[in-house]
This record gives C-alpha cells, structure tokens and sequence, in this order.
C-alpha cells in the first residue's frame, strides 16, 4: 500500500511571478545596499541592489539588438561571479532560456548540450572557456554569438564573438522600441514561462534537458523559505557550480530574501574566503562537511592528553544537549551551565573554521553521513539536510530546525508531496515538478504520470514520524547472485566516513559476495607508512603493500560491523588515484557515476571474483 505525507505550513504569497520581476522587486526595496561581493584584486567588490537590477537590463537590450528573445535557448559557461546573474537575469528578461554548463565539461561534452539545446549564444567567463568553445563552433550552426566576460590582453576577437562590455554598449544604443519591448518583456512576464533547461549529470548514461519554468523556481523557493528562516541579515559563501539546480536554487533563494552573496575565488579558497567575510549560513554537498570533520579530528588526535580529554568531555555535553534538541526537551540546570563553558573552551573555536558566525548549514546533493551531522550539532552547528533532484527544481523536502532527525532527508516543504509506490520509489508531486525532458516526450510521460506524479527513481521510506528516509537509487541497487538486495550508497557513506578511506565504490550485482575499490586518504597513509618503517616512492606500492591493505580491511571492517553479513566487503582493491569530475568518473556534486566507473575498472572488479 503507498504512504502519502504532505507538511502543512504557512506558504509564501506574491505577485512576483518571474525571477526578474522578483529581483526588480527587491531592488526598488534595498537599492543600494549591498547584494553582492567578488574578490579582484585582492579585495572585496561590492555590487548592490540597484547595479544588479542596471547590470541585468544592460545585458538583456543588447540581446534584443542581437534578435534574441523569446524562448532563444542561451548558454553560461562560468566560474561562480556576479556577472554570472547579470547574464542569468539579462537572459530572463528577454524571455529567453539560460542553458547552465559546468565549467569541468570536455569540449565533446559541451557539443552535445549546444546541440540539444539549440544554442544561439553563449556566455562565457575566460580565455581558456571561449577556446573550448572555439573548438567546437563550426559543430553548431545555431550558435552565432560568444559573448566574453573577461577582457583578453593581447588577442583579436573572431567574428562573432563579442566582450561583455561590447554588448553592454550595444544595447545602450538601442532605439526606444528596443527598451520598450524589454519592459514589456519584464512586467509581461508569467509564472509559466520558460527559464531554464538544466542538463542532468548522466550518472546512468547521456545527459537529458530538465526544462523548468519561472514557477518551479519560485515556488520551490517560498517553500523553503516558509519552514527555513534565512533573512536579509544573513550572508553565504557561493562555491558550488551555478550550473547546478542545487546552488542555482540557492542564489535566488537569497535573492528572494534579501541576503548577501559572497563569490568564492575558488573551491581552494573556500576556507580563506569564509574567514575574510564570515558567513551565516552555508550552502554545501557533504563532501566539504566531510573534509571539515576530518580536520577537526586530525588536529584533536594530534593534541596534548589533556586537550583531548577537555574535547572529549565537552562533546559528550554536545552530545546531550543535541539529543534533547532534536526531541524537544529544555536544556536547563547543570546541562545548560555545562555547555556554556564546553562553548567557550571548543564549541566557538571550531565554529571559527566556519568564519564564526554561521548559524545554520544546509546540505544537498549527496547522502550526508548521520555521524557528521550529529557531530556538529554537538559543537552547535546545525546541519539541514534536504533531498531534490534537478527535476524538482530542487527541493522536495528537507529537515527544519524545529522539525528534525539525522539520517532522513526531514519532511516535505509546503505545497510539494510524497508518496512510495508498491517497490519503494518515492514519487514526488507539487508546484516544483519539471515541465518534461527537452524534446523527449517518451522519456517525460515515463517519469511523470497521468495524474502529475514524478517518480524520482529513489528508493526509500517513510518512518513512524513522517520523515523521509533514502535508501539509494533504484537503479544502483546491488542485487547478489544469491537474491539479496544491497544499497550501495549507505556503504559506501559508511565507509568514507572513516579517516584513512577517502572514496569508496560498492560493487557486486549478481555476485557471490559484494566488493569495492577503495581510494584511501593518501596523507594519513603516508603518515602511518612512516610511522610504521614502511619505505615507498610511490603510491602503487603502498596499494600493494600487506600492512597497508591488512590496516584498510580493519577500517573497513569497523565501518561496517552494524550492516548485514550479505552487506560487508568480502574484497576490495587500493586505489591510486581518486574518482574524479576531470575524468568523468563522478558527478558535480560528487556521486559517482556507476556506470562509467564500472566500465573503467572492469578488469580490477573482475578480479576480485577470480579466487
């Protein structure tokens, strides 16, 4: 039988029907204040309200003098940076279509989206991106138009392709019919227009064209922001691609709530950056919370006994006060008192890798490891997990502060609902459901029913309380050859949790036993090679090499001692190098795609089967 949830609260009313009708409103609002900073130079660069709204406009007249418009499909291949929205926002008052390209894609990789797509125009941040692009253009006979943020010392710009500031001039010397039309394009538009086709990562095979409108976005974001309390006192970091749903949901989530961005320098930076403009929220896949986490133990373990003993003490007062928050109990008395003084001799430290003042972190994209979130919230960072997919725009559901339990994805946000079918897949219904797959009208009728239900292609469950719980991908489930069926995902989680294992991959559909490829942290193993006389030059020895692998197989085997017998690694092999985005063995957001890895290491999978 389907079990049905639905959250009731309060959800967000506006006219604002359009993402620029949005920022217009915000920017009458706020006007100079600021919305926006990117580090040139060595300093902080402020863009406010009013610049945005101008900077959009002037980016939008010059594509109407280019004959862009309505429904014209534009790309944006970029680094995260405020021209990046100008040309997003500039597109949309066009009624254009923005064609989002992460910036790790191949030449080849980036054909084929332009093709799709259609492309007439793209937007591109550099040097090394417009050559990309170069490469490829006489492949795409709809592209007409480059247009390059970035001035490039010393180079003649081919035919068709344009700077930034070139197009701004272009528009600025439109005739009035142009800046008439561009403000009916603006105040015309409607909830159903088209905003964005956003190319899946292919974790299964070829990338497919999400198509979603001004309203998934918009609806998806007053319901986030009608169980989720972020403001316009509060600031983020932007470091995940804007070419994924995930941080493109984000941008315009702060946008809607008046907030501050600041623009990463880079993903190295990240860090540095949140140390120089202090954040108060975090927008992240569990992978950076994972990195953190690791530190803070490396640098705990490394510490004189008594700080150990001081940090132990004070996260098991963490712990409690954690416990009772997630239950709805006071925290009073000696508890209270106690975790006043674990606050100040470690808790407001470790906020400070942080920039210390986040106050809520936010995690998507990937599976977060219930371990890490329990920790930080005994140091007093709250971590939200939440589930989407870019076919909903993102959000499906999410845990609130006031509602909330480590290990589930929480409950649905307003307006959107989830039901399981007979076999477990959650299927997902609201106001943020995908218009359909880009000319695949097959492939939409086969994942959104007659009656509007999307099946997200998750397995997973609803617990006693209502929270949803995630198993793994219908398709990535691991079925034995003895019938058993193994979710891949909550292994591997498990196993890269632990400090000497960096990424795992579970493998083993219809085979005896399950197995995996395993990357280890290179620099704790070197450290316990050197600690333990071990002598090596490369890190092919150290695969190879017994204590190594006997050290690995003890970690393997703690990580895993609370799953199933049919569900441990029996096998696995060492990993020289790790799964990378360069070499398309994972996603953006740092799933693995197990079809390519499968393929790839074939031979090493096969082998673990041979004895």
């Amino acid at each position: 039988m389907s079990q049905t949830i639905t959250e009731k609260g309060k959800t967000l009313h506006s006219s604002e029907e359009t993402i620029v009708q949005m920022v217009d409103a915000r920017a009458a609002k706020y006007g100079d204040r600021t919305v926006m900073q990117s580090k040139q130079n060595g300093s902080w660069v402020d863009v406010t309200w009013s610049r945005l709204a101008g900077a959009y406009r002037d980016v939008a007249r010059g594509l109407l003098q280019l004959g862009l418009g309505h429904n014209d499909s534009i790309a944006i291949l970029s680094e995260n940076r405020p021209e990046w929205a100008f040309a997003d926002l500039g597109i949309y008052a066009t009624k254009g279509v923005v064609v989002p390209l992460y910036w790790t894609l191949t030449p080849s990789q980036i054909r084929y989206i332009l093709k799709d797509s259609a492309a007439k125009a793209i937007f591109v941040s550099n040097a090394d991106f417009l050559d990309r692009i170069l490469q490829i253009r006489s492949e795409l006979p709809d592209l007409a138009t480059i247009i390059v943020f970035d001035k490039i010392p010393s180079r003649t710009l081919p035919e068709g392709v344009m700077y930034l500031e070139d197009l701004v001039v272009l528009g600025c010397g439109a005739p009035p019919e142009v800046w008439e039309s561009m403000g009916r394009s603006i105040a015309g538009g409607r909830k159903s227009d088209l905003a964005t086709i956003i190319y899946t990562s292919g974790t299964t095979g070829e990338p497919k064209g999400v198509v979603l409108t001004h309203d998934n976005f918009l609806s998806n974001v007053r319901g986030v922001l009608a169980v989720i309390d972020v403001g316009e006192t509060d600031s983020c970091l932007s470091f995940l691609p804007l070419s994924h749903v995930f941080e493109r949901i984000a941008l315009y989530l702060f946008l809607y709530a008046g907030g501050l961005i600041h623009y990463a320098e880079s993903i190295e930076t990240v860090v540095a950056n949140m140390s120089e403009v202090h954040p108060t929220i975090l927008v992240s896949v569990p992978r950076i919370y994972e990195k953190a986490f690791g530190r803070i133990l490396d640098r705990v373990r490394e510490s004189a006994l008594p700080r150990r003993m001081i940090f132990a003490a004070c996260l098991k007062i963490g712990a409690k006060v954690s416990w009772r928050l997630q239950t709805g109990q006071p925290v009073d008395g000696f508890l209270a008192r106690g975790h006043r003084i674990a606050d100040k001799l470690v808790f407001a430290k470790l906020r400070e890798t942080f920039g210390g003042r986040i106050r809520l972190m936010i995690s998507g994209g990937a599976p977060l490891n219930k371990h890490i979130a329990e920790f930080f919230h005994a140091a007093g960072l709250l971590i939200l997990e939440g589930y989407g997919l870019t076919e909903t725009s993102p959000v499906i559901s999410a845990n609130f502060a006031d509602s909330l339990r480590f290990g589930t994805v929480g409950h649905t946000i307003p307006e959107v609902e989830v039901k399981i079918a007979e076999d477990g897949e959650i299927l997902a219904k609201g106001p943020n459901i995908m218009v359909g797959y880009y000319n695949r009208p097959e492939e939409t009728a086969e994942a959104i029913d007659a009656d509007g239900w999307f099946y997200t292609g998750d397995i997973g469950h609803i617990d006693g309380d209502g929270f949803l719980v995630i198993t793994d991908r219908k398709k990535s489930l691991i079925v034995t050859s003895g019938g058993k069926n193994v979710a891949p995902a909550a292994i591997e989680n498990a196993l890269s949790a632990d400090k000497f294992i960096d990424q795992a991959f579970a493998y083993g559909d219809a085979r005896k036993f399950i197995s995996a490829l395993i990357v280890p942290d290179w620099e704790r193993v070197e450290k316990y090679a050197e600690e333990h006389k071990i002598k090596f030059s490369t890190h092919a020895q150290l695969c190879n090499h017994p204590v190594i692998n006997a050290l690995i197989q003890r970690r393997v085997d703690e990580a895993l001692e609370e799953f199933a017998p049919f569900e441990r690694i029996k096998k696995f092999k060492l990993m020289e190098q790790e799964f990378s985005q360069e070499d398309g063995e994972v996603t953006p957001t740092l799933k693995l795609k197990r079809k390519e890895i499968t393929r790839k290491y074939w031979k090493e999978l096969d082998s673990l089967y041979q004895d």
